[in-house]
């Protein structure tokens, strides 16, 4: 007989995709996309915290309850240039995200979504939460309405790991589930765990151990933006930098499909010289040359793509920031053709390699914890807030 179901936030019939790490406190649980304890080791210089923002992370759970309540805690997103982001969190039960403002001031809120599939097909329908892409974010718990169950979501598919900069973090998205890279997730069925870091994302050794060491069918590394702003590599070591990189990542996916991508259009930034003395522009060069090397050497499923064939200057318009503030992420309507044209030029090369989309697919339980959403045809969600905001797709 349908009741209300109390899910807690460490029930283990809730998956945490695309987590690296799960933190427990009080009664929370905060999913984190680096180890959490050794996190000050891949960012030694501080800003740890951009790895507990679950960018790409989802809570999936299948249930036929009609309507659910989440108890969570937020805090505030950090202050950055240009337009800011806010803590916004999907719910998604079909195709179309609903997508909720979050209060983010580090208590409890809640917020209630009503419309959820129910038994499509007989069976308990997926619901997903994509959390916040720039907002630290701690579930309490899921209240479930008139349910008779809650399964675990068994699906399984390829496991694409991602590496980059604030760009692929999803800065400038519409929400989480329309950030570039969760759009290009959610079309083909891989299996997401986002490693993008904003103000990070140099080709970091530590970064590329753990790698090496998460699950994965395919590998992207975008790289480039960072470099030539931070100054790490100049252009006599950045070309050894991604060869260290591509090396480490291979000690344990040999033969897995890899694209390095260089950066995406940045029209002040080109040509200027970082404090390294290297442009972007140049960047790109030396990652190319980079790639072709290890190619020559072997590595015939590594490839590079050059990020101005995703994004490029003819596509200006589509950043989010306003002329005369660093233009470098794309605007909400530029991350769908971000995803189109990456999707364009990687899937070809995925296809030949024996790796295709088409959506995540029943299996046994996993057991590879955390460090584990693909497109349904099921109803959409409706829903309204207790101490949140609705935002209409």
């Amino acid at each position: 007989m349908p009741r209300t179901l109390r899910v807690p936030h460490d029930d283990p019939r809730l998956r945490y995709r695309g987590a690296v790490s799960l933190q427990r406190g009080p009664g929370w649980t905060a999913p984190w996309r680096l180890p959490y304890e050794e996190a000050a080791l891949h960012l030694p210089e501080g800003g740890a915290g951009r790895a507990a923002m679950p960018a790409g992370v989802r809570v999936t759970f299948r249930t036929d309850a009609r309507a659910l309540r989440c108890r969570y805690q937020a805090d505030p997103p950090p202050r950055l240039n240009g337009p800011q982001e806010l803590p916004y969190l999907d719910v998604l039960c079909g195709q179309r995200p609903n997508t909720v403002l979050l209060t983010a001031d580090g208590r409890d809120h809640g917020f209630r979504v009503g419309g959820l599939p129910g038994r499509p097909g007989g069976s308990p329908g997926l619901v997903e939460l994509w959390l916040p892409t720039y907002a630290q974010f701690r579930l309490r718990e899921l209240v479930l309405e008139g349910a008779t169950e809650v399964v675990r979501d068994d699906r399984e598919g390829p496991r694409w790991v991602l590496y980059g900069s604030s760009i692929a973090q999803g800065r400038g998205a519409a929400s989480p589930a329309r950030a570039w890279p969760a759009l290009v997730a959610r079309r083909t069925g891989w299996d997401l765990t986002s490693l993008a870091l904003g103000a990070a994302c140099y080709l970091q050794p530590m970064t590329a151990r753990l790698i090496r060491d998460l699950p994965a069918d395919l590998v992207t590394a975008c790289a480039g933006i960072n470099i030539q702003a931070l100054g790490t590599h100049n252009g006599d070591s950045l070309a050894a930098a991604v060869v260290g990189f591509v090396t480490t990542v291979r000690e344990g996916h040999p033969r897995t499909p890899f694209t390095m991508m260089s950066a995406i259009v940045a029209p002040d930034r080109e040509d200027v010289p970082g404090p390294s003395g290297l442009t972007l522009a140049a960047s790109r060069g030396h990652i190319r040359r980079a790639v072709e090397l290890l190619r020559r050497h072997g590595d015939s499923r590594l490839s590079y793509l050059d990020g101005l064939d995703v994004l490029g200057p003819d596509l200006v318009h589509l950043l989010l920031e306003p002329e005369g503030i660093d233009r470098l992420h794309p605007a909400p309507a530029g991350h769908p053709v971000v995803a189109d044209r990456f999707l364009a030029r990687v899937a070809p090369g995925l296809h030949a390699a024996g790796l295709r989309a088409g959506g995540l697919h029943a299996a046994g339980p996993s057991t590879a914890g955390p460090r584990t959403a693909g497109p349904r045809t099921e109803p959409v969600c409706a829903s309204n807030s207790m101490n949140a905001g609705l935002v209409e797709p």
